[in-house]
């Protein structure tokens, strides 16, 4: 007997597992089109079956935020690992055992710090081997990396020429993080166009001392709504695109449709008189991200276009009517209701597992790999 989504216990991580292989789908064929590698970042999910769909069943070329991440899928058979995250002396021996383990590890070098730290640790690499460098460039984010027309960049590009056989410089990488700032199409495509003109302005530097390196962007902003001028990058980088969100819907990277995740509630209560009705999702099963800035909108209720979410605490949710008085009646002790988030990535942090369906047959559970 199959089990159906009115069977789980709530609050819980649904997934929509059709609308989640269309979203891969789709940017798989962005990125042929554009005749771009697609890289796709893992982060967001954090599981083996939805990295399977990323990278169309060959287990290659992803990109991942943490050496748990790393390691989680270099244990079932992925290969060609970016470590996207800036290099540091406690992480290492993890990633020298990688290194030793793949056939391709790469990691990500965001200052002079970090190849110092790789220089040092060369010598336990055996003969064979090499690490393999992404470089990450500041073109205007302000988080981390060389500064695009800064002179550390041309320093890291000499040390680099200097110790070819340690060090191997596979690509520029720009997260384009500052596209999630933007409140226009019209601002996302300068940005993009100034991304890419101050990647190939530092293309041209870099090429005076020997380097014709190619340069990958990411965010689900830019991947998603891509322009022309993306034909001269290497990769793609994006991530959230798997599930999309409430956020991303509101940047028009994707229409609601295209939103995979939701969390499933139950109405748990009733306060008549302050025209509320009570759920069993807070905080620990949604998250806060949005709350701040839109502390009116910061989520839908699927559905629901008259219901907003007012409050929470650690495990209850108090929703109102955005206009009008709320009739409780018509929302009855133990009615399923569905909640899409913000941002996708923290509310799918805060859960053990997903359920995964098929209309409303719950059809897997995906698990997950967590830590650092």
């Amino acid at each position: 007997m199959s089990t159906k989504l009115s069977d789980l216990h709530t609050p819980c991580f649904l997934v929509d597992l059709q609308k989640v292989q269309q979203n891969c789908d789709h940017m798989i064929e962005t990125c042929r089109k554009l005749n771009i590698k697609l890289r796709p970042h893992t982060k967001t999910h954090k599981t083996i079956e939805a990295a399977i769909l990323q990278t169309k069943g060959s287990k290659r070329c992803i990109a991942v935020s943490t050496l748990a991440e790393a390691e989680f899928y270099a244990e079932n058979g992925f290969d060609d690992i970016l470590l996207a995250y800036p290099i540091t002396a406690d992480k290492i021996n993890r990633c020298l055992a990688l290194t030793i383990k793949l056939q391709k590890f790469h990691v990500m070098v965001s200052g002079l710090e970090g190849l110092e730290c790789l220089e040092t640790h060369a010598q336990f690499l055996p003969k064979e081997k090499f690490w393999s460098l992404f470089l990450d460039i500041d073109v205007g984010y302000g988080r981390t990396g060389f500064l695009w027309d800064g002179g550390d960049i041309l320093d890291a590009a000499v040390r680099v020429n200097n110790n070819s056989l340690q060090l191997r410089l596979e690509q520029l990488y720009v997260h384009c993080g500052n596209s999630y700032g933007v409140k226009t199409s019209s601002e996302r495509i300068k940005l993009q166009e100034t991304n890419i003109h101050r990647l190939q302005q530092l293309q041209k530097r870099l090429m005076n001392y020997g380097f014709n390196c190619t340069y990958g962007v990411g965010s689900t902003p830019t991947c998603s709504l891509p322009i022309e001028d993306n034909k001269v990058l290497a990769e793609f980088h994006p991530g959230n695109y798997v599930f999309y969100d409430y956020m991303q819907h509101l940047f028009g990277s994707c229409r609601e449709s295209n939103i995979a995740c939701r969390v499933m509630t139950r109405v748990i209560a009733h306060k008549p008189e302050k025209n509320i009705i009570v759920v069993d999702c807070g905080w620990m099963a949604l998250g806060l991200d949005g709350k701040m800035e839109r502390p009116l909108d910061f989520c839908l209720i699927q559905g629901e276009n008259n219901l907003r979410l007012l409050d929470m605490t650690q495990e209850i949710g108090k929703i109102v009517a955005k206009e009008g008085e709320l009739d409780c009646r018509l929302y009855p002790v133990g009615m399923i209701l569905y909640i899409i988030p913000f941002h996708s990535c923290c509310t799918s942090s805060l859960h053990a597992e997903y359920q995964i369906h098929n209309g409303d047959d719950v059809v897997a559970t995906w698990k997950p790999v967590r830590g650092w």
